[in-house]
């Protein structure tokens, strides 16, 4: 936080309570009018087919299955390693997760 902001809430806060709420009102009404055009026109939960996303995501279909391939596996390590890793993990998860008798 920067000390002029520090400053305008300890000011802010000398203000009577009444006072305070107008600048609150204020504040957020010149928020509002700031941020109206940079909100999306559409609504957010209105739901989208497949095109509309592709398009507006500009994804292009891949046509080469090698660019997929991850190249961040330790090469010493095993999947069968890392499978029983996981279900290691689980297990004590799901131990450590159980109620307490009394």
């Amino acid at each position: 936080m920067t000390t002029r902001l520090q400053t305008l809430i300890d000011e802010a806060q000398q203000l009577p309570p009444l006072e305070q709420l107008n600048l609150i009102r204020t504040l957020l009404q010149s928020l509002s009018r700031s941020y109206e055009h940079a909100q999306p026109t559409e609504d957010f939960w209105a739901p989208q087919s497949l095109e509309e996303l592709i398009q507006s995501q500009q994804t292009e279909p891949v046509t080469d299955i090698s660019i997929l391939k991850g190249d961040f596996w330790p090469e010493d390590e095993s999947t069968d390693d890392f499978l029983a890793y996981i279900y290691q993990q689980r297990c004590e998860h799901r131990f450590d997760n159980r109620p307490k008798s009394r």
